[in-house]
């Protein structure tokens, strides 16, 4: 692989990957919870998740790879500690984040047509971006880059016309929902910070990666933040409650009109969920096409088409996805939101217990940044685990008071069946003696 991203390379990256769908269709949800609480719970939110990446990009660093988000986990730490987070992530995207974007995108497009029906529109909505993809990366890439400049385009009309009409009074009472909503609205946030982890996925791709990678997540996590407080004063200050039985659109109609509220309303939250869906199939292959050349998935599984698509694996991600949708329904929003957090902090436990290896591991001490020479580095990845673990609590624990006890069975039935699916995968391939994790080297590191 050529070495071609640079500092803002990866800056333009992370947070192109970061804002997007989150702001839109998650502070609408927070706010139903924790009102103009939101806005303090952006700033919680950011402190746990700015040590959870400043951990994974410290391997990154170290041990720049293609595919990282697995490979760490697995080789660093325990492969079946690593396929449970993964498959943890894959039970968040097929009844969490796949949905969730295409119901929440139905709904910003109910604000042109009052009586567009949801469900089959969000169905449509995956259809679309599934057939996309099937034509390639090249066309599906090209689509998202015109989506992420009309989408800044867009933030940057909401908050610059948005600033002289906050009226102050609409932001007291932070703690008025109490506590308890604050913390969990503080967790369910946290996935609007997880799009840097990404990177790792393109680390043989890096150049200078042990400096490049964390100082590029540390400025686009503070370029995110920024952004996210500024929509959040503007949301609240000029909207109220508007948003909470509303959208970002109810939001925008208060103090724009005529074109420039179409060019926020269309570029904003529709282009934004839009290019989320998008970059989501474009990139949840990925890390199962992985799995499928290290025979943890069988080989078969990772099917090419003419267009370099692993199509079998796009397939199965549509139609998993689309049968939560349809079986949910428009009442699940929140639900899907739960999951996709809770998915998206499951697959970074295993990374965030692998870091650990960076002060143990002779090799990698030698090549790690020099901070994990310090005596007190293992509080990083200490409080790294912490925070993850304790956010998926806190979200698991809301499912089953807020939904229902049978969602929250459902997602330890299936890493159950998972765990039982690893075992014996694991037993075949020592059997043929292909097991990827016989090799005690770091040779599965190198690209």
């Amino acid at each position: 692989m050529k070495k071609v991203l640079k500092f803002w390379d990866l800056v333009a990256l992370e947070i192109g990957m970061t804002i997007g769908a989150g702001i839109f269709v998650y502070l609408p949800i927070a706010a139903g919870a924790a009102g103009s609480g939101t806005i303090l719970a952006f700033f919680i939110a950011f402190v746990p998740m700015a040590i959870i990446m400043i951990n994974v990009m410290l391997l990154g660093s170290t041990l720049p790879t293609t595919g990282g988000t697995f490979k760490y986990g697995a080789f660093l730490f325990s492969p079946k500690v690593a396929f449970l987070g993964l498959w943890a992530y894959l039970f968040g995207a097929f009844v969490g984040l796949f949905p969730l974007n295409a119901l929440a995108l139905a709904q910003y497009m109910r604000g042109f047509w009052q009586e567009l029906p949801l469900i089959p529109v969000a169905f449509l909505i995956l259809t679309f971006f599934y057939v996309i993809n099937l034509f390639g990366l090249r066309t599906a890439s090209r689509v998202e880059i015109l989506f992420v400049g009309l989408l800044f385009v867009a933030i940057a009309i909401y908050t610059g016309l948005g600033m002289g009409k906050i009226e102050s009074r609409n932001l007291e009472d932070v703690f008025a929902t109490g506590m308890g909503s604050l913390i969990y609205t503080s967790a369910l946030l946290s996935f609007t910070f997880a799009g840097s982890n990404a990177v790792i996925e393109l680390g043989g791709e890096i150049e200078n990666p042990k400096r490049n990678l964390p100082l590029s997540v540390i400025f686009s996590l503070s370029v995110v933040l920024l952004c996210y407080i500024l929509m959040a004063v503007v949301t609240f200050g000029v909207g109220g409650d508007a948003v909470v039985d509303g959208t970002l659109n109810d939001v925008a109609s208060k103090y724009m009109s005529g074109f420039l509220f179409y060019l926020f309303a269309f570029g904003g939250p529709v282009l934004a969920i839009a290019t989320t869906i998008n970059a989501t199939y474009m990139w949840g292959t990925r890390s199962l096409l992985a799995l499928c050349r290290l025979r943890i998935f069988p080989s078969r599984f990772a099917a090419i088409n003419k267009k370099g698509t692993p199509w079998v694996l796009l397939t199965i991600i549509w139609g998993l996805s689309s049968v939560m949708l349809l079986s949910i329904g428009e009442t699940g929003l929140n639900l899907f939101a739960a999951f996709a957090s809770i998915g998206a902090v499951a697959v970074i436990i295993p990374t965030m217990l692998a870091v650990f290896q960076l002060k143990r591991n002779r090799v990698l001490r030698e090549k790690a940044p020099s901070i994990t020479r310090k005596k007190w580095f293992f509080a990083i990845p200490t409080l790294g685990a912490v925070f993850a673990m304790l956010i998926m609590v806190i979200l698991l624990y809301q499912v089953g008071i807020d939904f229902s006890i049978v969602f929250f069975l459902m997602f330890f039935v299936w890493e159950i069946l998972g765990l039982v699916y690893f075992r014996y995968r694991l037993k075949y391939l020592d059997k043929v003696k292909e097991n990827p994790f016989a090799r005690k080297d770091l040779s599965v590191f190198d690209d």
